[in-house]
């Protein structure tokens, strides 16, 4: 019966330490929440509380307890159950606070998804333009070195070949030089693309409602524009979108003209207005708006055109005539053809504004006052072939590059499920 017992108490004084220590250990990691007497709702810290508690009870516990001769109190070895009470009463309020704080913070993120998403669901604003700038930014990395070997091309004229080019840039600069401007370029084409896409869409629509109205049709019925409506769509979108990020041209211009002046874009941008003051920024900003109209507009048009064409043939050989998504490879062809038409018709001015862009920068002198001064001294001095200069590299360039922005914006329409019309 007497070894029974002893059994029974060693069970519970290991229990009440077991009990203890966890409480104790839950303690100090529940002290991260706040400070001694800020978040918690103490004046003291939880273990300075549980610690004068279990000093007090210490020696109300001495009292009733046999001594040993040298005055030392024989506890048992769990210590009091009204410790482990009191130190769970400090867990228990400290935990409460920890789940009323994770409980909070979770209503915050839940609300702002929520909120998120439902403006998500309409923005179709945001959604285009993301995906102009995602296609932008693909595309225009893809094609970099046959781009920095065009530009070259247009600024200092040459009779070397694309492949010397290349060479000669990788021999000189290695494979970085394949991609020197391509931060700026892309900084550029990204909110270049993503303002085209998105003007041309909106001025697209525009032109539908227009015509509904004028028309006195329904506002569901179904139109379509026209080729040479689809070119001024393309045109003011392209004006549109150089205007706002013309400054950004100017830089990679210089940083792809002289990689070894400018640390990067930050220090292009401070070199130009250094060397020729804010002016220097919208240099040949002219002949860019007037080259941005046909380039842009032919691109577009015949993009877009070839493609409805071609999907209506395929709707129309179907067995049940519904609509029927273009391969990837022939949406890049078309983006191709796109992108030659647009390049040829629009090059003589891109050499114009790649000229006056570097006019009195890094000793070049200034030789034009406008665009049509720089186009017809460089058609006087040089021959008209100078205006072509760098058009095939450009074109080669142009070529893959605008193939891949058209499927990369296909993809991300249908990834936002957008439409156009």
């Amino acid at each position: 019966m007497t070894q029974s017992s002893t059994r029974n108490n060693r069970r519970r004084t290991r229990g009440h330490f077991n009990r203890s220590a966890a409480l104790i250990l839950l303690l100090a990691l529940t002290r991260t929440v706040g400070s001694d007497a800020g978040a918690l709702p103490f004046t003291r810290s939880a273990p300075s509380i549980a610690k004068a508690n279990h000093e007090s009870l210490v020696a109300g516990t001495c009292v009733a307890n046999l001594k040993k001769s040298n005055g030392q109190c024989l506890i048992p070895r769990g210590g009091s159950s009204a410790a482990a009470a009191s130190e769970s009463a400090v867990l228990s309020s400290e935990s409460l606070k920890m789940v009323g704080i994770a409980s909070a913070a979770s209503t915050i993120r839940d609300a702002f998804l929520a909120h998120f998403q439902e403006w998500w669901r309409t923005a179709d604003t945001a959604k285009f333009l993301l995906a102009g700038a995602v296609a932008g930014i693909v595309s225009r990395t893809a094609v970099s070195p046959l781009e920095v070997v065009a530009t070259a091309q247009m600024v200092r004229g040459g009779n070397k070949n694309m492949v010397g080019e290349l060479a000669e840039l990788f021999k000189s600069e290695g494979v970085k030089g394949f991609f020197k401007g391509n931060g700026a370029n892309c900084l550029k084409v990204a909110p270049t693309r993503g303002v085209q896409f998105f003007a041309f869409e909106s001025f697209k629509q525009k032109l539908v409602e227009y015509k509904r109205k004028s028309m006195g049709l329904d506002d569901d019925a179904t139109i379509q524009l026209n080729p040479i409506e689809r070119l001024v769509a393309g045109g003011f979108a392209g004006m549109i979108a150089s205007s706002m990020v013309y400054p950004i041209e100017v830089v990679k211009t210089m940083l792809t003209m002289y990689p070894g002046k400018y640390a990067g874009i930050g220090a292009a941008f401070r070199g130009v207005l250094t060397e020729v003051g804010p002016k220097g920024l919208y240099a040949g900003l002219g002949p860019t708006l007037i080259a941005m109209f046909p380039y842009v507009g032919v691109e577009f048009m015949i993009y877009e055109t070839s493609k409805i064409a071609l999907e209506k043939i395929l709707a129309d050989n179907s067995e049940d005539g519904i609509h029927v998504a273009l391969p990837v490879i022939v949406s890049l062809g078309l983006g191709a053809l796109a992108g030659a038409a647009a390049q040829t018709s629009a090059h003589p001015l891109d050499v114009v504004r790649k000229r006056l862009q570097i006019q009195g920068i890094n000793g070049n002198p200034v030789l034009y006052k406008n665009t049509l001064e720089c186009f017809s001294g460089v058609a006087g001095k040089e021959g008209m072939g100078a205006l072509y200069k760098g058009l095939g590299p450009a074109c080669v360039a142009t070529i893959p590059g605008t193939g891949i922005a058209y499927i990369t914006y296909e993809f991300m329409k249908k990834f936002f499920h957008l439409s156009s019309v």
